[in-house]
């Protein structure tokens, strides 16, 4: 599987240098962000602080001192015919006191690129590409377990050529490969890599609101062979400009998942997301989606799944701002040995305090809990943080 994933790497990198729909959250919305940063920056950072459940445990937490650091490498530029933006991150991670079974020091590291090419006023190709090696769930994928195990790979590459046949009436064709590799071999089976491709049919009835006929058809194949599947997407909706700078998206429809080892099944399929900016002082985004979901437990056959999430940051002053992150996911799982369902709630908030120009005193809690029909998954997570980073 790591092999598989790093060749979609290679791939990815290959269409780039030659010219999000994905099974995760990074595609949910249009956002078009290239204007938004400068052309080069790096970020260096120092923090510390508190983990209450390193263990995530139920019965017996441990808690521990942390010790973490930050890089970031980011370029942006284009003009109105091409525009690309690149972003490299990896942060290390140091527990003082992990208990047995967590190790002590962790790291994790993502890559981003995105391009966008007028090829004429009528056809435009854009190409989105994300590769990271984590140790703790990302809720903003929405593809990972829900909780952390040990590190995994995640990547996936879009693709899509937009065509305007009309004033009103365009099409959208997109394909995307994406995977995920567990460094655990206990979560070995949930190894995957994944084929989708996708045809929107849109049509402008006003200058703000757009209708969207979608299919998708996807073929994902796991590393045991006993989860592959194929899937197909009917779905409507709606994309509607609130104003210049607030948008919002909407698909609903079903799922057919005709499953090798498991029959076929429908599903109901919603996604929904909301962005809204003022200049550089506010940004929110929402995002909503509910349908099958990868089994993360190697005795479930089936999935459904409920995430939501919210992301908020404000500028009160030339010097203060602050973030707020909210995530619930709602998870049912069928099949096999056991039925049972899992909530999980994760809610962040953070402050940033220019002390110079670009040097920014970051100050940060999250809280993680999680409730199930299963007592030993259900655990509670405090994480406080304290950290510099400089801006160059």
């Amino acid at each position: 599987m790591k092999r598989n994933l790093c060749l979609l790497s290679v791939a990815s990198l290959a269409v780039l240098s030659s010219s999000v729909h994905a099974q995760g959250l990074l595609s949910l919305g249009q956002r078009d962000e290239f204007e938004k940063k400068l052309p080069f920056s790096v970020t260096v950072g120092l923090g510390a602080g508190w983990d209450s459940n390193v263990n995530l445990s139920s019965s017996d937490e441990q808690d521990s001192m942390f010790y973490k650091g930050t890089l970031i490498a980011e370029y942006s530029t284009g003009d109105r015919r091409t525009s690309y933006s690149f972003g490299l991150t990896y942060n290390p991670f140091y527990y003082v006191d992990a208990p047995e079974g967590v190790d002590d020091f962790q790291q994790s590291a993502s890559v981003n690129f995105a391009l966008r090419h007028r090829v004429s006023p009528r056809l435009t190709i854009t190409d989105n590409l994300y590769f990271a090696y984590e140790f703790e769930p990302n809720y903003q994928i929405g593809t990972s377990v829900a909780r952390r195990t040990q590190p995994y790979i995640y990547g996936y590459n879009n693709l899509n050529v937009s065509y305007a046949w009309t004033k009103r009436f365009s099409t959208v064709t997109g394909y995307t490969i994406s995977g995920i590799d567990y460094d655990d071999d206990s979560e070995a089976g949930e190894n995957y890599i994944s084929h989708m491709f996708s045809q929107d049919f849109r049509y402008a009835f006003t200058k703000v609101t757009t209708g969207v006929l979608t299919y998708r058809y996807g073929l994902t194949e796991y590393d045991n062979n006993y989860g592959d599947y194929t899937s197909q997407y009917f779905l409507a909706g709606i994309d509607h400009s609130f104003s210049r700078r607030t948008t919002g998206s909407f698909r609903a429809g079903a799922e057919v998942r005709d499953r090798d080892n498991g029959g076929s099944s429908t599903n109901p399929y919603v996604e929904a997301s909301f962005s809204h900016s003022v200049a550089k002082q506010t940004y929110v985004r929402w995002y909503g989606r509910y349908g099958f979901e990868d089994a993360d437990i190697g005795n479930s056959t089936e999935r459904s799944s409920l995430r939501t999430g919210i992301s908020v940051q404000q500028r009160f002053t030339n010097r203060l701002a602050g973030n707020l992150g909210a995530n619930y996911i709602h998870d049912e799982f069928e099949g096999g040995s056991d039925s049972f369902n899992d909530d999980i709630v994760e809610v962040s908030v953070g402050l940033d305090f220019n002390v110079y120009r670009n040097l920014v005193l970051n100050a940060g809690y999250s809280f993680t809990t999680t409730s199930s029909d299963l007592e030993n998954r259900e655990y509670d997570r405090n994480i406080l943080s304290l950290g510099m980073t400089a801006k160059f």
